[in-house]
């Protein structure tokens, strides 16, 4: 399978991936290394293998991968977010529309999705999840606090602690 390598050099100066490839339908996987920084597209991008980010991944449309979605920083969506393997993130994760993963969904700080989340593995995330529609896992759902969602299958398991009174 293709793996295609999006360094710096692949980005214009607001840190949008200009590159010579269209990436709305990538037959392989994507690596990218924006060092620090984030990589932006301004529509979709869409692998038929995994999706790995050293910094954040954002696009004005969805995300796709039949693979894994790994970032070092946020992801970022104002369409779906949906991956055949797990989702990972070491900030946030946002979407405008539904959160979908064939396997876990982790996210170091919150999960925050316009539509639902449906997770193949277990959910987990150090801080909030909300979500417009069902939470469905067929494992755990572990967060600070349930904002907004209801968990449709899974157990939660909300870690925040409380102030206790004697």
């Amino acid at each position: 399978m293709n793996t295609l390598k999006i360094t710096i050099k692949d980005l214009d100066p607001l840190d949008y991936y200009n590159g010579p490839v269209d990436l709305t339908k990538f037959r392989g996987n994507i690596e990218i290394d924006a060092g620090e920084g984030w990589c932006r597209f301004k529509t979709s991008v869409k692998a038929s293998g995994y999706i790995e980010s050293v910094g954040t991944v954002y696009a004005a449309g969805d995300i796709f991968s039949c693979g894994d979605i790994i970032s070092g920083g946020y992801i970022n969506s104002h369409g779906y977010i949906k991956s055949g393997g797990p989702i990972f993130s070491r900030s946030y994760i946002l979407s405008g529309d539904y959160i979908e993963s064939g396997g876990d969904i982790v996210s170091g700080s919150y999960i925050y999705s316009s539509g639902y989340i449906n997770s193949g593995g277990y959910i987990n995330s150090r801080g909030f999840i909300k979500s417009a529609g069902y939470i469905q896992s067929k494992g755990l759902v572990t967060c600070k606090q349930m904002q907004i969602g209801e968990v449709a299958s899974g157990e939660l398991v909300e870690t925040r602690v409380l102030a206790q009174t004697c």
